[in-house]
This record gives C-alpha cells, sequence and structure tokens, in this order.
C-alpha cells in the first residue's frame, strides 16, 4: 500500500499521457501521416513514473544521483526526438516540403543527443564530458584513426541521400558489372537485391566513387536485344513484323514507341535490334519480357512462313511445310469436320469445307499474343481449333475487362469480315493456340460458286449478334436485311438492276 501511494502522483500522470500518445498514434496511422516516435518518449515516461521507487532501492549513495540523472536525460532525449518529427517529418506528410532522408534525421538526433547530453551531465552531475574526451590527445587520434573509412562512408552516405541520383526502387548498374534494385541505403552501405534473390552489400564510399547508371531515372526503361532472321526475308518487312509484334504486347509502353532497326548482315542471318520501353524495373521484368517477345516472334514468322536461321550448311531447299510438321498440324480433313460442327459454317456441305479450307490459313500464337486489336480494321474471321483465348474490352473509364473465353469450335471476327466494322473486342492468346483464319476473298469465292447461302449466312451471323448484345435496337427482320444488303455490297459486288 505504501508503495502504491509513492507511485501514484507519478504514475497516473504518466499513464493518461502514454494513452495521449497512443490515441495520437492511432490517428496518424488512419490518416496515414508519419508516425509519432513513441519507444524514446514511453521510456522516458517509465523511468519518469518509477522515479519515486529510487529511495528505496537498495543502492549505494553515491550512484542515486546518476539514477535520477537518467530519467532526466531520456525525457530531454525523448522531447528532442518529438521535436524534430514535429519540424521535420510531420510537416512532410502534410506535403509542405520533401521527406527528409531518414540518415539526415539520425544524424541530427545523435548530433543534438549528444549536445542534450553534455548540457544535461554537466549541469545535474558537474562532469564535464568535453574536456575529458579533448584533454587526452592520445585518445583523440586513435578514435580519428579508427573511425576513418567509418566516417567516409558516413558521409558519402549523407551526400547519397541528400542528392537525387538515386532513390530506394531504382535499378542500379555499377561500373564493375553489379546490378540490382535498391532495397536500403544506410548511413554506412547501400543494398541491391540482385536478379537471383541475392543481396549485394556496397560502402557507401564505393558507390560514390564508381561510375553508376541508373537505368529507372526516367520512369521507363529501355529493352534493346538483337533478333537474327533468314536472309530470304526482306528488310522492310521483317521490321514491320518486329514493331507489330512489340506494339501487341501489353507490357510494352506504346510511347517512347518501339523501334526496330537493321545492325548487320551475319553469317548466316541478317542482324536486326528491337528496342522497346516498359515500366517494370529490374532484370527479372528485364528478361521476362524479353522472353515474351521473343517467343512472339517465332509465332510471327511460323504464321509468316519463315523461321529463325541457324548456322548449317543446307544441301537442298528448305520446304515450307517443314515448319507446320513442327505444330503438329491438323489434316485438312480435321478442319472439315471442325468447320461442319460449327454454328457458322455447319450449313456447308462437305466440297464447300473443302474449298473454305483450301483458301484459308492456319495460324499459331504465342501465349499473351493479340490476334485482333479493339477498334482495328480487318477482312477475316478465325475459327478456334485448338487452345484458349481472352476477349477484352475497354471501358469508357479506360479499364480494360474480359468479356469471355473462347475455345476450340468458337468463331470470332464474322461481323468484320461480312460487314467491314471495326474490330469490337481484343482478343488474345491465353496459351498457344492454333486458328483457321478465314479471309474474305475466300468467302467471295465460295458465294460466287453458291449465292443463295448469303441470305442463310446472313440470318446466321445476325442471330449471333442478337445473342451476344441481349438486344436489338431494330426489328429483327430489318437488321437482317440490312446485314445482307452489306454482305453483297462487301463479297458480291452487288449493283441494283
Amino acid at each position: 500500500m505504501a508503495l502504491l501511494q509513492k507511485l501514484l502522483p507519478s504514475l497516473v500522470p504518466a499513464v493518461l499521457i502514454g494513452a495521449g500518445l497512443l490515441l495520437v498514434q492511432r490517428l496518424l496511422r488512419q490518416r496515414k501521416l508519419p508516425e509519432l516516435p513513441l519507444r524514446l518518449s514511453l521510456l522516458a515516461l517509465l523511468c519518469w513514473a518509477l522515479l519515486p521507487l529510487l529511495n528505496d532501492l537498495p543502492v549505494s549513495a553515491g550512484y542515486r544521483p546518476w539514477l535520477a540523472l537518467l530519467d532526466e536525460l531520456f525525457l530531454a532525449l525523448a522531447g528532442l526526438r518529438v521535436a524534430l518529427w514535429l519540424l521535420m517529418e510531420l510537416p512532410a506528410g502534410l506535403g509542405w516540403w520533401r521527406r527528409p532522408p531518414e540518415l539526415m534525421l539520425q544524424l541530427l538526433m545523435l548530433g543534438a543527443g549528444a549536445v542534450v547530453t553534455v548540457i544535461v551531465v554537466r549541469e545535474l552531475a558537474r562532469v564535464d564530458l568535453v574536456g575529458l574526451l579533448t584533454t587526452s590527445a592520445v585518445l583523440t587520434a586513435v578514435l580519428g584513426l579508427a573511425a576513418q573509412e567509418t566516417l567516409k562512408d558516413l558521409f558519402a552516405g549523407l551526400e547519397l541521400q541528400l542528392g537525387d541520383d538515386f532513390s530506394v526502387g531504382d535499378w542500379l548498374e555499377l561500373s564493375d558489372g553489379a546490378r540490382g534494385i535498391v532495397e536500403t541505403i544506410t548511413w554506412r552501405d547501400t543494398m541491391l537485391l540482385t536478379l537471383d534473390g541475392c543481396r549485394l552489400v556496397i560502402p557507401n564510399s564505393k558507390i560514390t566513387a564508381e561510375l553508376i547508371i541508373n537505368r529507372s531515372a526516367s520512369g521507363v526503361i529501355s529493352n534493346r536485344f538483337e533478333v537474327g532472321l533468314d536472309y530470304d526475308y526482306p528488310p522492310d518487312r521483317a521490321l514491320a513484323m518486329l514493331e507489330s509484334v512489340a506494339r501487341q504486347n501489353a507490357r510494352v509502353l506504346g510511347e517512347p514507341a518501339a523501334k526496330a532497326s537493321l545492325k548487320a548482315f551475319g553469317d548466316s542471318a541478317i542482324t536486326y535490334e528491337l528496342q522497346v520501353w516498359q515500366s517494370e524495373s529490374g532484370d527479372r521484368a528485364h528478361l521476362d519480357l524479353r522472353s515474351d517477345l521473343l517467343s512472339q516472334i517465332w509465332y510471327a514468322l511460323e504464321r509468316d512462313g519463315q523461321r529463325v536461321p541457324y548456322p548449317v550448311r543446307e544441301i537442298q531447299r528448305r520446304r515450307p511445310q517443314e515448319a507446320s510438321a513442327r505444330l503438329r498440324l491438323p489434316s485438312p480433313e480435321a478442319c472439315a469436320t471442325a468447320l461442319g460442327h460449327s454454328d457458322l459454317f455447319g450449313i456447308l456441305n462437305q466440297n464447300q469445307l473443302e474449298l473454305v479450307i483450301r483458301l484459308s490459313r492456319l495460324m499459331s500464337f504465342a501465349p499473351r499474343e493479340a490476334i485482333v486489336l479493339e477498334g482495328a480494321e480487318g477482312e477475316s474471321l478465325y475459327q478456334v481449333l485448338r487452345g484458349t483465348l481472352e476477349v477484352t474490352k475497354q471501358m469508357a473509364s479506360g479499364e480494360r475487362v474480359e468479356v469471355c473465353q473462347l475455345g476450340p469450335g468458337d468463331v470470332f471476327g464474322e461481323m468484320t469480315l461480312f460487314t467491314g466494322s471495326p474490330r469490337s473486342a481484343t482478343v488474345r492468346a491465353v496459351r498457344e493456340c492454333l486458328l483457321l483464319r478465314v479471309s474474305r476473298d475466300c468467302m467471295r469465292t465460295l458465294l460466287e460458286q453458291e449465292p443463295s447461302l448469303l441470305e442463310r449466312l446472313a440470318l446466321i451471323v445476325s442471330t449471333r449478334e442478337a445473342e451476344l448484345n441481349n438486344l436489338s435496337l431494330e426489328p429483327p427482320q430489318e437488321a437482317n436485311n440490312a446485314l445482307v444488303e452489306s454482305m453483297k455490297r462487301l463479297l458480291l459486288a452487288w449493283k441494283k438492276p
């Protein structure tokens, strides 16, 4: 009971102040402002609350003034830390100025704390700490020599944090080839996270002395690599193909635009250089995008009847069908069977199906490669033979949402082929897929041989369109008639008598 009576005068205010500090901390977190430095403040409150027990401690009377000195010192240091928070961190959190570097706050706290410690010890204990250090020349010399490298790293770290050469999250490359994402910048060293997941710790003095390349300084990162293509592939077509593949990749930025250029004539290939820009930084993001593009370039070459050359001496002429054989393409009979089971081509007889197959092309696409882009013009439709595709549309807010997925047996692009309207959605491969591309010329040849198919196809297409839209703004018969007229104009060069 006597112990409680001694503690109450200091314990109650300490508890109230501590509760108030915790409440302020909670409010700061809710408003996403810099947090209050509580550890030193709570330690000072604890010392102040327990100070009345000092006289009951079994310690020598000569040590008691030093214990009381600790309480005053903790209170002074806690007040100093809160003052730094109020003057520097909180205004930065409110957006008044840029947040000061952590190292600068630590140095200010260290320097000001040393001054406060000297003053408190001199006033309460009558001990001059500055005099003790300055009177020992040998001790000063030893400390100076021992701290030489540490001080060099300290000032280099302060220079890095006060400057804007790089910051945490940037992708750096040093002159010795070391590369990584900046994880931390401390008073002694800078830590980089490498591609292998290792942490590379570099002294700050070495960072400031070396040539550094900040690959993410501008916010966009260049990704440049070489591709060797066949001498039989005309350079203008090759350059257009490379830039087209880059533009269709969702991870490649539209601005700055991707650029392909012819770099050199090699022993077995023409060397092209493709430069694209991405927002993701780091070696892993760099390699992932390059892998995607190289895979999609291979598929684009296969669709164009080309292939990546290799340094061998060939004795016989290459046959275009060799590349197709590697993909295990289905036979014409299998393609005709797949077409016959679709809603659109199910009305055709065997001869008509064989005609469509003969005039169409099998095309394969890599994962994440775009087949058609929303708003683009086109003259073909596609029948899915193998693989999975996703259909996405861009909303008014700019967000792109997935509408549905397509699989074997599905047909898309018929409205563009039959009416000439732009593509209504973007279709992209989810995994490797094989499609049959049916062109407008193919359908024109089919309808010239059998004009009676036109109205039947128009009815199927208008029905599919109504089902997709789930509504119709005009009577079904009028919509069907309008579609018939559009198909006649595009496919049969229809003229009124």
